[in-house]
């Protein structure tokens, strides 16, 4: 029988994290009745991390050989690596899973039941932090400071149309692909840095197609302490728009207005002391100041027409 759901994920080799998801999704409620394949794309870079994943995947796939499926993919980009298994899918529901994530046992019912039940194009799930962390103050602390751990959620159970993508849950069908294309294997984890999500989300926005939030939906995502911390809150802003100038194929003149903007709001916020507020402008800083360099760098790398070229005596 044909699965009704594909579920593919892209792993870097956090083998921890990846077996922990993978132990979810063998809990899931559901399981016999929603045939369903799980498809792992192994971008460990590293030989030994690369067995490691490889062998964690034999351990499932001994049970259950014609659900589980590996390939490996060595040249590092999440993008790259999810395009690298879309043509392996035999279903037409397309749903992803971050490697750092566990699914709710309740999570393939409900995913499968939102496109049987709504006519959105794509569903965002919830991406919340794990019960065990949800009154730890230091990391709440943290959490709220940085903001560097992707989580998304919204208030109440309705499901409700969003502007925004998620790729840590998120699922559509595969005829989508037909009107937006693959992922963008110039961005996201492994390339760029970030972004392939957002990108992606804003392709099905203007292709007409419509994004539904599904809350209960719901994936745990895991907490990663050091992306708590001011190295990484100003590396992940610097890669989110450094993938930002990318896709959009920013300016010069616009990254510059924009990066005055964020650094007179810093020095505002700043003088009053603001915490939130002094982080959120200074993330901007760093994305803005990324954004100005890609641009450079693209401009001095373009080739020189040959009309310019001739007028400078080439």
């Amino acid at each position: 029988m044909e699965p009704a759901v594909s579920i593919l994920i892209a792993t870097q080799g956090r083998v921890p994290q990846l077996e922990r998801l993978l132990d979810s999704l063998v809990g899931l409620e559901n399981r016999a009745e929603i045939q369903h394949e799980i498809l792992v794309a192994n971008n460990a870079q590293g030989k030994a991390t690369a067995a490691a994943v490889e062998a964690l995947l034999q351990k499932y796939r001994a049970g259950e050989p014609e659900r589980w499926i590996h390939v490996r993919e060595s040249i590092p980009g999440k993008s790259r690596a999810l395009n690298r298994l879309l043509p392996l899918v035999k279903a037409n529901l397309l749903a992803f899973l971050d490697d750092d994530v566990e699914v709710a046992p309740e999570w393939l019912r409900i995913t499968w039941q939102f496109f049987r039940d709504y006519s959105y194009d794509v569903m965002q799930g919830s991406v919340l932090v794990p019960p065990s962390m949800q009154n730890d103050e230091q990391f709440l602390r943290l959490l709220n400071r940085y903001r560097t751990i992707c989580y998304y959620s919204k208030p109440g159970l309705e499901v409700r149309e969003i502007v925004s993508l998620n790729a840590a849950n998120m699922a559509f069908r595969r005829e989508l692909l037909d009107v937006t294309g693959l992922f963008d294997e110039r961005i996201g984890p492994g390339a760029s840095g970030t972004s392939m999500d957002v990108e992606f989300g804003e392709r099905v926005l203007r292709a007409g197609r419509r994004i539904g939030y599904e809350p209960r939906s719901i994936v745990y995502h895991d907490v990663d302490w050091t992306r708590l911390t001011e190295e990484y809150f100003k590396r992940r802003h610097q890669l989110q728009g450094r993938s930002r100038a990318i896709y959009k194929e920013s300016g010069i003149f616009s990254s510059f207005a924009n990066l005055l903007r964020a650094m007179v709001g810093w020095c505002w916020y700043a003088a009053l002391r603001n915490e939130r507020q002094i982080y959120r402008s200074k993330g901007r800083v760093y994305h803005y100041r990324a954004m100005l360099k890609e641009a450079m760098r693209r401009t001095a790398a373009a080739p020189i027409s040959p009309q310019l070229d001739q007028r400078r005596g080439g």
